[in-house]
């Protein structure tokens, strides 16, 4: 059965049923304006002010004496929204600020019936920025939504030192353009659409037909390339509403980046525990560059090797925890000494099973020139994992499932065990999308989270993973 979630037919439907409560904050109970939600952020203040508003009586300041960008101060309204049909909607705001020093915006997350968020924007991923130190002006953002959207959250926020105003938000319904789409909107759109329509796993889970529709109204008025982001923000977030929460959009930037270096740029780190234990963390790590890949898999080679010659290992911890992920192959050729040759797990698709193979020290494109092995290679492997560790850092956790001399520590994985291909678009962008699941050795599939054979709460005191490890190793 094909899903409806983010595909459904469009109507023109009025949108007056989503109402903010006291949009231009004249209604104020204990000098907190009624219905917005303001959790106080130390180096921050706020009041409603009499004295500067855009209209009415009052507005809404933000006042941060903070000198750390990285401190916010957020409110925020929920908001129900009814209606039928696929909308486009716009969220407003009139906004004032005074010094400013950090940065200023407006946010919304498109909510469902469950409050899990569907889709987000803010005026920094909108290119919608929002000038420091300017008079009242109107600002704004924009979504696509349809029935599977039950909530909106809105608000602002604050970063750094300064003053900012807020008065009069505003919800509407936008009508679609009745222009055409030009032939280089209507292409890249075609472009993009074909790559998740021929290539996602999820691909059968999404009625194109309607898909197709709900484009050509999308599509309209389209002229230029970057016109085309609603239209392919839709199709991601139809992808996501199939289950689908590893594929996403790769920047230019990024894709530049990738060809000459590691664009997550941490290095890998070893040491020796208790003059027994060999501990290597291996970190996220990304680049498109077989050489540069190379390296990186020969540095963790050389870490091993070096632990293991010169000192009587016990056994291992290979420390997983903060890899979020890049590029699995360097990563899981680096550790080739402690996993062992052969096939380590496989990718899946409705068509084919395709192993990873790791042979004398070469994995897929890459390779090592001298690829160590172990002094005793059944001494125990503990493997620390938790929530950060994800994507290719979850396919090397899955290369070491079924060794015989293997333990997983600490919490469940974040769950992105889809094998994701990079597929370039027409203009330097990429989209890496989510091709198959992934398998281990045994033949079990993964889906979702990878789970630890001893789950270890953290700890801010102590390293519990680490010491659970190390018991396990030396009993």
């Amino acid at each position: 059965m094909k899903l409806k979630f983010s595909i459904l037919p469009i109507f023109l439907i009025n949108f007056s049923n989503a109402q903010i409560q006291n949009p231009g904050f004249e209604n104020i109970t204990n000098d907190i304006p009624d219905n917005w939600h303001i959790k106080k952020t130390e180096s921050y203040a706020w009041k409603t002010d009499d004295k500067e508003k855009h209209q009415g009586k009052y507005s809404f300041q933000l006042i941060g004496n903070s000198n750390n960008a990285k401190d916010l101060q957020i409110f925020s309204q929920k908001i129900a929204i009814e209606g039928k049909g696929l909308r486009k909607i716009e969220i407003s705001a009139y906004i004032k600020s005074e010094n400013t020093l950090g940065n200023i915006s407006l946010f919304t997350q498109i909510l469902d019936k469950d409050d899990k968020k569907i889709d987000f924007g803010n005026s920094d991923f909108q290119k919608r920025k929002i000038i420091s130190n300017k008079d009242w002006t109107k600002y704004s953002l924009e979504f696509v939504i349809d029935n599977n959207a039950k909530y909106l959250l809105i608000g602002g926020l604050l970063s750094d030192a300064g003053s900012v105003w807020f008065d009069d938000f505003e919800v509407k319904e936008i009508n679609f353009s009745d222009k055409g789409v030009s032939a280089i909107a209507s292409n890249y759109i075609e472009e993009f659409k074909n790559l998740v329509k021929t290539k996602s796993i999820f691909r059968d889970k999404i009625d194109w037909n309607i898909v197709d529709e709900n484009i050509k109204k999308l599509s309209q008025g389209m002229e230029t390339i970057d016109d085309t982001k609603p239209a392919l923000q839709y199709i991601m977030n139809a992808l996501k509403g199939t289950g689908d929460i590893h594929s996403f959009i790769v920047s230019k930037k990024s894709v530049d980046a990738k060809k000459t270096g590691n664009t997550k740029g941490i290095e890998p780190e070893s040491r020796l525990i208790d003059s027994k234990i060999g501990y290597v963390m291996v970190p996220a790590f990304s680049t498109s560059n077989t050489e540069v890949g190379n390296q990186f898999a020969s540095k963790i080679n050389e870490m091993i090797r070096k632990l293991d010659s010169e000192n009587e290992i016990n056994g291992w911890i290979i420390d997983l925890r903060t890899n979020s992920g890049g590029s699995m192959h360097p990563m899981i050729l680096g550790l080739g000494s402690l996993i062992g040759d052969g096939t380590l797990g496989y990718f899946i698709t409705k068509e084919n099973k395709v192993p990873w193979i790791l042979e004398n020290g070469k994995f897929n494109r890459n390779e090592i020139a001298k690829p160590y092995k172990l002094k005793n290679p059944s001494s125990k492997i503990a493997v620390l994992i938790g929530k950060k560790t994800a994507s290719s850092g979850e396919a090397t956790v899955i290369s070491f499932i079924g060794k015989d001399n293997v333990k997983l520590f600490g919490q469940s994985t974040r769950g992105l065990t889809s094998g994701n291909s990079t597929h370039p678009l027409s203009d330097g962008r990429a989209l890496a999308l989510a091709t198959s699941f992934e398998m281990d050795r045994t033949g079990k599939e993964y889906r979702e989270e990878i789970h630890p054979d001893v789950i270890i709460e953290p700890s801010t005191e102590k390293d519990l993973e680490l010491e659970t490890a190390k018991n396990w190793i030396l009993e």
